[in-house]
């Protein structure tokens, strides 16, 4: 799960000047995951919550995206990471974008955006069927 900033800025609440990570706690704003730091932590496991901290300014809207996840790991491995991420920003109440190739999705909450990232997940290098 990788944050980006939205293109107009908006959805961009709290700070903008990153001041670091820590381990997640309780109470810390779900908007504040770092994803890139935890893709990076466990390549098997997903790697642990931490989030990220601000002063001042915007924050980053969060964005799965699947090109951003470490090349070096097998292709099911960032399916199921990516999955992995789309249940828990469910579980957590947290919107989120989805990329996958041409598959673009903004961000969005609930069960028809989280059944369509994992349709997308599931059906990643089928072929296409005609339209």
């Amino acid at each position: 799960m990788l944050g980006r900033p939205s293109p107009d800025g908006a959805g961009s609440t709290g700070s903008d000047d990153f001041a670091g990570v820590r381990s997640y706690q309780p109470g810390d704003p779900l908007r504040h995951l770092a994803w890139r730091q935890i893709a990076r932590l466990d390549p098997e496991l997903g790697g642990q919550l931490v989030t990220k901290h601000f002063e001042g300014g915007t924050v980053d809207e969060l964005v799965l995206d699947f090109d951003t996840l470490p090349a070096h790991l097998d292709v099911e491995l960032r399916l199921a990471r990516m999955a992995r991420w789309v249940l828990e920003a469910e579980q957590r109440a947290l919107p989120y974008g989805f990329i996958l190739g041409r598959i673009r999705y903004p961000v969005a909450l609930g069960t028809a955006h989280q059944a369509a990232c994992l349709r997308a997940l599931a059906l990643y290098g089928l072929p296409e069927e005609p339209a």
